[in-house]
């Protein structure tokens, strides 16, 4: 947060709506200047768009990593906590992924770094 003292203006303006509102000095002016700036990090964090971000980015990858064919009946659903949980459409290809989780795991480890990705998990339906 940018905690910065309060400048002339600031004190002026204060100090009329002080009065015009009736009260005395307060800790109107104890409180922190924040820059919209600074809580964009902060409220994308706190609403969980973070991780949809990074989903995003494993969504456009997926399709590379996994193939034509089973991206067709696949999709990364959720990721939290590292873990991405793949959406299967059918069981057939649970068998499929299994066999090449670790290779697909490593992949998604290499091309996203960032997202810091340490399990895939594959769901029915």
């Amino acid at each position: 947060m940018d905690h910065r003292k309060p400048t002339a203006a600031m004190r002026r303006r204060h100090n009329l709506i002080a009065e015009w509102r009736g009260v005395e000095d307060g800790p109107l002016m104890d409180l922190p200047t924040l820059m919209v700036g600074n809580l964009a990090a902060q409220i994308v964090a706190q609403a969980g768009l973070a991780n949809r971000v990074k989903l995003e980015d494993i969504l456009a990858a997926w399709q590379e990593i996994v193939g034509a064919f089973l991206f067709k009946l696949t999709r990364p659903d959720t990721f939290e906590r590292g873990v991405l949980t793949v959406r299967l459409l059918q069981p057939t290809a649970h068998h499929a992924l299994m066999q090449e989780k670790v290779k697909i795991l490593r992949r998604l480890q290499e091309k996203l770094p960032d997202a810091k990705i340490k399990d895939v998990r594959f769901r029915h339906g």
